[in-house]
């Protein structure tokens, strides 16, 4: 039986291959026909299906997907601040991100810092825990926070819908934590698709009193799935009511579409701050996304995607 086991095991990762290998002769061939008016957009898609396992690449030039995709970008189109108001926090790999820092902003910050998300290599929460700022963790998949830090708690819970044994809601977080309205906290939020209920079920003001700057890693945006675009878009919008995005950055591991020049990712980074922090009449945006010496791929081996706005 173990013998048998352990063959159809062999099997099945030599059917996984053969479907890899297949999917990827098919793209390489579709990529190396198709017209592009930027042959640099051939190059790295070509090069983007070097590693694409589960993932995959997707062309796709109907009005209604270029659309879509239109829609996430200008809802997430960050603003244009010099870069030195910018800083990355948590290394160049997965798990680190750029964040607002103008006028010393994390040298002279007074708050705690909520991560919700947690895995066996949280790089931010290690860089804010090490800067003197409290750290409080959530995450039910783990046994225990990965660092041994004074200014870091763990505790093992779901971000979710409702208070119970296995999960609890980011408002039920802010009162066991006893946040402070006068503080300017932190909110860093990698939950893997859960999100968008946690915001779909939650005030916005109550973010806007209780946090300055929240950094999401969101998921699922994919521009084919219309009734999703629907439902993150409108959400989007209301946390543009209070926050400003200041930096965008797409995931090259994740699936990643392209249609009439313009790329996008299902998995997005973004950093945004409480719009009454600048005090700006009016803003101005970014005309692209990656920014030289702060903006780093997240699967090394995949070249980065360019965002583009217009």
């Amino acid at each position: 039986m173990n013998e048998l086991n352990k063959n159809l095991e062999e099997l099945g990762k030599q059917v996984k291959l053969n479907n890899q290998l297949s999917y990827q002769i098919l793209m390489s061939n579709i990529i190396s026909n198709l017209h592009f008016e930027n042959s640099k957009d051939k190059e790295i898609l070509l090069l983007l299906l070097q590693d694409r396992d589960r993932n995959y690449l997707r062309i796709n030039h109907n009005e209604e997907i270029y659309n879509n995709i239109v829609k996430y970008l200008k809802l997430l189109r960050p603003l244009d601040l010099p870069l030195k108001d910018l800083i990355r926090i948590g290394g160049k790999g997965d798990g680190g991100y750029v964040m607002y820092n103008g006028g010393g902003y994390l040298s002279n910050f007074k708050g705690v810092a909520l991560s919700l998300g947690v895995s066996e290599s949280s790089p931010w929460d290690l860089d804010i825990a090490n800067m003197g700022i409290k750290v409080i963790e959530y995450d039910g998949s783990i046994e225990r926070c990965p660092y041994n830090h004074e200014n870091i708690i763990f505790h093992k819970k779901y971000i979710g819908k409702q208070n119970d044994k296995n999960t609890i809601t980011l408002e039920q977080v802010i009162k066991d934590n006893k946040l402070e309205i006068t503080q300017d906290n932190i909110l860093q939020c990698d939950i893997e698709n859960c999100e968008w209920d946690m915001l779909e079920n939650i005030d916005f003001n109550i973010l806007n009193k209780y946090f300055s700057q929240i950094i999401f890693e969101f998921h699922g945006c994919n521009p084919e799935e219309e009734s999703g675009v629907i439902l993150r878009t409108k959400i989007l919008e209301k946390l543009n009511q209070y926050f400003v995005p200041v930096h965008l950055h797409l995931n090259n591991h994740g699936k990643i579409f392209y249609s009439n020049q313009l790329f996008f990712s299902t998995t997005l980074e973004v950093t945004y701050l409480r719009k009454s922090i600048l005090h700006l009449n009016s803003f101005r945006y970014r005309d692209n996304g990656i920014i030289l010496n702060y903006d780093y791929p997240i699967w090394p081996s995949n070249p980065e995607i360019p965002i583009r706005f217009n």
